[in-house]
């Protein structure tokens, strides 16, 4: 069946399902986790790196904070990062969502039928908790929550009667979804940093940035999270480019990486647009000069954070399922899948602490195989990620909605608190020694989290792995 179109009436009656019953039990929200006070976790004191002008000329070269990864390689640093990083003040794209609402009404009946044929459709992510209970009323789907579920002839023939009467449910929800849908409904299932915009990250600390985008009237892109009707829409990448460009400038010891993942729209346009604006604000104009690092030759070792400095290349782009869609592709576009495995690969159906971690703890204890594979097929040993987030528990939902009660803790800051601190600690002491390259740490709600700490132990570890040195002279820093 269309996917799309069912996926839009199923979106909308989620949505009411939430308004009617999810409260979320706001006042309840620094209760849910006592052991940990709200505090904000961030590099060190400092916005940024002082400029090199304004010190003491015999002072070292800090890289990221740290005098003692300046000599380490890129590939050998440990970057902590954020999980979709533009996350942020986002807004439904109701016009998108209404549109394809709409469209759906002349193929109801075709839709039911294939409905009722494929019966168990599959989705983006299943769960065994939910397979197991195969409710028949009530399916999650859409990025929004993270996960799906499976669906039913129960929920073919309910979404057939409002399929046929479409129009009126689509211009309603319309207008609710310009008016009626409360901010927390994003705030709690969308917005990985909400009211930490790009520029507070860069002076917290993070160096490394996951971005969603979407295209809008085919045409242009833009900062989002989701797919389809479920898509929130965020900045533009102008305003975000520019604040990237003014904080590298301005802290000129500073290594970043941006990563393109997910993506909704055309990904040749989108692809297109991505690259021409990265070359807009971090190529010179004037000199052609790029602050944007290109590996001339994938066969030759990665320069270090120092050399990056000097040439000032300071800034690693990578490219996810999009990279082979972009046209005339520029050098300093690098693919994801080449130098890296991302671990959702193997955690993306992980809804609870305790399968996050089981699921860590079992690819990293296939580490020889892992490395041989990657050896044999790619050439060299890839680098590992740990991608610190878990999904919406649809059944903890499912069993509220049925008591009529609140669900309680299931907003990604809820989800995120449960495993920022010592699941994370804990995966991080399973998995590094296993393998000889961590590239990222990646979490929501970084300033609720350990990850500066854990991402400081990692590099501490890497400069004794690769240089033999385990003096930091600025012990403090993580990157």
């Amino acid at each position: 069946m269309d996917r799309i179109q069912c996926n839009t009436i199923l979106f909308l009656l989620i949505i009411q399902l939430l308004l009617l019953y999810v409260n979320l039990s706001q006042s309840k929200d620094n209760n849910n986790f006592p052991n940990y006070a709200i505090r904000v976790n961030k590099r060190d004191a400092q916005s940024g790196t002082p400029n090199i002008n304004n010190t003491v000329a015999k002072e070292p070269l800090k890289c990221n904070g740290d005098a003692a990864i300046c000599d380490l390689r890129y590939d050998q640093v440990t970057y902590p990062g954020t999980h979709n990083s533009a996350s942020y003040n986002l807004e439904f794209d109701c016009n998108l969502t209404v549109r394809n609402c709409l469209d759906s009404v002349s193929v109801c009946s075709k839709q039911y039928a294939q409905c009722l044929m494929t019966y168990g459709m599959q989705c983006d992510a299943q769960t065994s908790a939910c397979k197991q209970r195969n409710p028949q009323w009530l399916h999650w789907l859409c990025e929004g929550f993270n996960k799906t579920c499976r669906s039913s002839n129960a929920l073919c023939t309910a979404w057939n009667a409002v399929c046929t009467n479409s129009d009126r449910v689509c211009n309603v929800w319309g207008n609710a979804c310009e008016i009626d849908v409360p901010d927390w409904i994003i705030t709690c299932f969308w917005e990985n940093n909400p009211g930490y915009p790009v520029l507070r990250q860069l002076q917290d600390g993070i160096r490394l940035f996951d971005f969603d985008t979407c295209l809008l009237n085919n045409e242009h892109g833009v900062f989002c999270h989701g797919q389809n009707p479920a898509r929130a829409l965020g900045e533009e990448l102008d305003t975000v480019f520019q604040v990237i460009l003014d904080f590298m400038n301005s802290n000129p010891n500073e290594v970043i990486t941006i990563e393109f993942g997910d993506t909704d729209g055309d990904p040749q346009i989108l692809s297109n647009y991505i690259q021409s604006k990265l070359a807009q604000y971090f190529v010179n104009q004037t000199t052609g000069h790029s602050m944007m690092y290109s590996m001339s030759d994938p066969n030759k070792p990665w320069i270090t954070l120092r050399e990056m400095i000097n040439n000032n290349t300071r800034i690693v782009v990578f490219f996810g399922r999009i990279y082979n869609n972009v046209q005339n592709r520029q050098p300093w576009i690098h693919y994801t899948y080449e130098w890296f495995t991302e671990s959702y690969r193997y955690t993306s159906n992980d809804m609870t602490p305790e399968q996050l971690t089981n699921s860590f703890n079992g690819y990293c204890a296939t580490s020889d195989a892992v490395i041989r594979n990657d050896t044999q097929l790619y050439g060299k040993v890839r680098w590992q990620t740990i991608d610190d987030t878990v999904g919406i528990l649809p059944t903890n939902i499912e069993e509220a909605i049925k008591m009529g009660k609140s669900p309680g803790p299931v907003c990604i800051k809820d989800l995120a608190l449960g495993i920022n601190f010592d699941v994370l600690k804990n995966i991080e002491a399973f998995c590094y020694p296993r393998f000889p390259y961590y590239f990222r740490v990646r979490v929501d709600h970084y300033w609720q989290s350990s990850l500066f700490e854990v991402v400081r132990k990692m590099n501490r570890q890497n400069v004794i792995k690769f240089l033999g040195n385990a003096t930091s002279t600025n012990s403090a820093n993580p990157t």
